[in-house]
């Protein structure tokens, strides 16, 4: 079932206190939803509480999403006190660089509990509880654009287990879309390239006095921070086509055409891969 409105509905967002998180946040208050964000630094949760409390209902809770028992313990808290939920953004996450040859397989499994266990948290999570209720409802995953490929450009980040992730979160929103079909839920996955977030606005600002930092240098290289330049959004744009593409009932919801321009490329990869296939059968 389609949300075509967030007037008087109420909103939970992980990892909701920065970043495109926030984004969404101050654009649901601005849709008339009431929201709940959360945020592992509970003191941050309470800033962007206090900084957003002005355009409506807002509250801030702290949460660990890699603990099944602290999520089902937030459920019970939003139940509790704002009802039940109508639309989650499953958001919280953090980004990692790593070489795919020398990473640690504890470092492996630490991206995936906080990006991809959090999310499976949540939805489990919620989402019994609404079908029990015989309510609708939804969930958008923050995916990326490293959800359906790797971006030109990107080759030197080091961002392979991140992606996986990402990709992981594909793969969730998919099969989970089909187990819903019988259901009044649904399921959307947000698909962002670049986005001005506080840190990654941070990055760019010291670059502009010190283009040489070393610190920032083995993040990207120049040509990376071009591309950044180039093709990054802000955190209120990122919200503004997550709401809009949830309200238009669309599954896959990228924030940049360029993105289709990498999907292409495997896709026409593929296409050779069968065609070859077809020709030695």
């Amino acid at each position: 079932m389609t949300i075509t409105s967030l007037d008087r509905k109420t909103v939970l967002i992980t990892g909701g206190a920065r970043g495109i998180g926030k984004g969404i946040a101050r654009a649901c208050l601005e849709e008339g939803a009431q929201v709940v964000i959360t945020n592992l630094n509970i003191d941050v949760g309470k800033e962007t509480e206090a900084e957003l409390s002005g355009l409506g209902s807002i509250r801030a809770i702290r949460c660990d999403g890699t603990d099944r028992l602290a999520v089902d313990q937030l459920m019970e808290d939003v139940w509790a006190n704002e009802g039940p939920i109508d639309v989650v953004f499953s958001n919280a996450g953090r980004g990692f660089g790593a070489s795919t040859l020398e990473a640690s397989i504890e470092d492996v499994t630490d991206i995936f509990s906080t990006n991809y266990n959090s999310a499976v948290h949540l939805a489990q999570s919620y989402i019994p509880r609404m079908i029990a209720l015989g309510r609708p409802g939804h969930i958008m995953f923050t995916g990326s654009e490293h959800s359906v490929g790797l971006p030109a450009g990107n080759e030197g980040l080091n961002f392979g287990f991140y992606s996986a992730t990402k990709h992981a979160l594909l793969a969730l929103a998919e099969w989970l879309r089909a187990d819903l079909e019988q259901t009044n839920m649904s399921v959307s996955l947000l698909m962002p390239g670049p986005v001005l977030t506080e840190s990654l606005e941070a990055s760019l600002k010291i670059l502009e006095t010190d283009p040489a930092h070393h610190q920032i240098r083995q993040k990207f290289t120049k040509e990376v921070e071009t591309l950044l330049r180039e093709r990054m959004i802000s955190t209120q744009q990122c919200a503004r086509r997550a709401l809009q593409g949830l309200k238009q009932g669309q599954f896959y919801i990228p924030t940049q055409s360029y993105i289709k321009s990498d999907i292409d490329r495997r896709h026409e990869e593929l296409e050779r891969a069968f065609s070859i296939l077809a020709s030695d059968q």
